[in-house]
């Protein structure tokens, strides 16, 4: 019984994490797609090009948590028992993303897939919908979890600034 316990509490520690990683998908995403920052002012380089990197590299993250990847990671499975997915837009862009983020090689050059706005538009559409799907499923405590850590990431900060995710649908 202790031992499901410590379980239960680590895994709704971890939900300020996910929360957290979700929170930076949305805003890169958005920003990725409308080229501007939280206060509307567009990019300029090579700002739009890090920008890019953060949203491939927050796809990533995300996939790899609804696919239950990498048995040390915290996994979607964890909160909504034996949780399945597939993503295939995210699988047709994996290995494009991944050479654009984590390998410098001579494979960039053989036959290059570029990842067009319509690729970003349609990533960020099916892990958003991924998201829905999971926070549907969530039971509880996990639901009430979630919910409370997207309302702390949406509030103003302690100094009373306003969160840059306050535009931004975490739900």
């Amino acid at each position: 019984m202790a031992l499901l316990k410590n379980l239960l509490a680590k895994r709704l520690l971890a939900v300020h994490h996910i929360v957290h990683e979700y929170a930076n998908f949305v805003s890169s995403a958005e920003m990725v797609l409308t080229g501007r920052d939280t206060e509307g002012n567009y990019f300029k380089p090579p700002i739009n090009t890090h920008i890019s990197h953060a949203f491939y590299l927050n796809c990533r993250k995300l996939a790899d948590f609804f696919e239950n990847k990498d048995s040390d990671c915290i996994k979607a499975d964890h909160y909504v028992a034996s949780y399945k997915t597939t993503l295939p837009v995210f699988e047709q862009w994996r290995k494009p993303i991944n050479r654009q983020l984590a390998h410098v090689t001579y494979a960039r050059d053989k036959a290059p897939k570029e990842i067009t706005q319509q690729a970003q538009e349609a990533l960020y559409q099916e892990l958003k919908d991924r998201w829905q799907q999971f926070r549907k499923a969530l039971p509880q405590p996990y639901a009430t979890e979630f919910t409370k850590k997207v309302a702390e990431r949406k509030a103003p900060h302690p100094n009373g600034e306003p969160s840059e995710f306050r535009r931004y649908d975490l739900d």
